[in-house]
């Protein structure tokens, strides 16, 4: 069998990519183990998916659809044809077909697929993710220490990652724990298919019968990026060796323990930090470590009542650690900047969450249905009218009223029934759910909803790498003061509801 130890003989695989500013190029090492499992039946297009979301949304002809999917009639035609066809549509009512479409249940067919499991080679931790096939690097160039290749044929620019050697022995994982990773592969798959739905666990339990087709794994490393913060969860990430989504938690944590072992890889860490490690600095582990303990002292001092609410203490501490490197920095990171506008935004749906307790059995958000087909509800969409809703509450301004109105009207069912949905949404079922209190807030902190709002509307714009618009200080720590003054009023408010 070919080892990691074969350098010149083992798998190195390309990965799709995005670039960062601070980036460092890894090659992480995996086993590869092929299996066969049985084939899913294939989902919906993205067309088919539109259109058929639409209609489920209250468009029941043509016109309305060509008109807000922005589709040719024709193609319309053609997509509504084989949407019946196949069972989704009966006329314009949905199928049960179609309701167990949204609720993430596939059935599996008797033909069977062959993809590979992947498996951390440092650790032998069984990942989350597959691959259908290896995209192999080609001309792997092996002169100099570590493997390096062209990243273009046109620039001939070498990439020359690090490559991390610290693995185990591999060990072939149980059925278990390729079931458990093969569900929480298909659960990412479903929430990145269906980002507006509800998928519950229990909807994926299924037991597949997977198969090993070779005894023995591949021996790969697989081209990774080491990047700088872009939420604050943590301060740097590896990226997901598969490219499914942007980085790979699982993976993270594996990465966390290298630190200690690897001081290549260490040094890798310190320098997406932007922290030079010489006489005068404190190294990247000892800096965090500093910014964390800060951070903890400060909640102590200052709010130590968010202890009792361990959603929301876990933002504030990561707050109050973003907010340390703002201070005590001389060159600010955008990172750094939108790391912190992120988890004031959680702060607040934290408290939300904790104050609100969504349920199922709530039913305030149905002032928002315009009519009901069925049991289905069809949400308002005339904004002037949902604006007055939210201005009949006294504390709401006409700005909060006029930004909320743009949430449609299933998010705020959600945020209220299940809490899985972001800032202004919660906001907007907070105002249904409990208008005296927000009355009772608004006379304590009168901007509270308007800055809240602004955060929101902020971090979509600015901290979530949608669009070139720069977040400065000064924004970033108005928001943090704003938010922080809710903090302070929040104390009283919890444990009076």
């Amino acid at each position: 069998m070919i080892t990691h130890k074969d350098i010149q003989d083992v798998c190195y695989l390309k990965n799709k990519l995005n670039r960062y500013q601070n980036e460092k190029d890894i090659f992480w090492p995996f086993y590869l183990w092929r299996v066969a499992a049985p084939k899913s039946k294939p989902s919906l297009n993205i067309f088919q998916m539109l259109v058929l979301k639409l209609i489920l949304a209250g468009c029941r002809d043509n016109e309305k659809l060509c008109r807000y999917s922005n589709l040719d009639k024709e193609l319309i035609k053609y997509i509504l044809a084989q949407l019946t066809n196949d069972g989704y549509l009966d006329g314009w009512k949905q199928t049960e077909k179609a309701r167990e479409l949204f609720l993430g249940v596939e059935n599996s067919t008797n033909e069977k697929t062959c993809y590979y499991m992947l498996q951390d080679a440092t650790t032998g931790k069984l990942l989350p993710r597959v691959l259908s096939t290896l995209p192999h690097i080609e001309s792997m160039d092996f002169t100099e220490r570590f493997p390096q290749f062209v990243r273009s044929k046109g620039s001939g620019k070498l990439v020359k990652p690090l490559l991390i050697s610290n693995t185990v022995k591999p060990e072939a994982p149980t059925s278990e724990q390729m079931n458990t990773s093969l569900r929480a592969y298909r659960r990412v798959l479903n929430q990145l298919k269906q980002a507006d739905f509800y998928v519950s666990d229990d909807t994926l339990e299924v037991t597949y019968s997977i198969e090993f087709i070779e005894p023995e794994p591949i021996a790969a490393f697989i081209h990774t990026k080491l990047f700088s913060t872009i939420s604050g969860e943590r301060s740097w990430y590896l990226s997901d060796p598969t490219g499914l989504t942007e980085t790979l938690p699982e993976l993270n944590e594996v990465a966390e323990q290298m630190l200690d072992s690897n001081k290549h890889f260490a040094s890798r860490v310190s320098e997406v930090m932007g922290i030079a490690q010489d006489e005068h600095t404190l190294n990247y582990k000892q800096q965090e470590q500093l910014f964390e303990e800060q951070a903890k002292i400060e909640l102590l001092a200052n709010y130590s009542w968010v202890q009792e609410y361990s959603l929301i203490e876990k933002h504030v501490l990561a707050t109050l650690r973003f907010k340390n490197q703002v201070e005590q920095s001389q060159t600010i990171r955008s990172e750094v900047l939108e790391g912190l506008l992120n988890e004031l935004q959680k702060i607040i749906e934290a408290w939300l969450k904790t104050f609100m307790k969504p349920n199922q059995a709530r039913s305030d958000w149905e002032v928002l249905v315009m009519r009901w087909n069925g049991n289905r509800p069809i949400f308002q969409h005339d904004k002037r009218l949902i604006e007055q809703i939210y201005l009949g509450i006294s504390g709401v301004s006409a700005y909060a009223a006029n930004r909320l109105a743009t949430v449609r009207g299933g998010q705020v069912q959600s945020a209220m029934t299940r809490g899985e949905q972001s800032l202004k949404p919660m906001l907007a079922a907070m105002l249904l759910t409990f208008p005296k209190v927000v009355e009772q807030l608004s006379t304590q902190l009168p901007n509270w909803l308007d800055n809240a709002v602004r955060l929101a509307d902020a971090r979509n714009k600015k901290a979530s790498h949608a669009s070139g618009e720069v977040l400065s200080k000064e924004e970033a720590m108005s928001h943090f003061e704003s938010t922080i003054e809710l903090l302070v009023v929040l104390e009283s408010l919890l444990g009076s509801k």
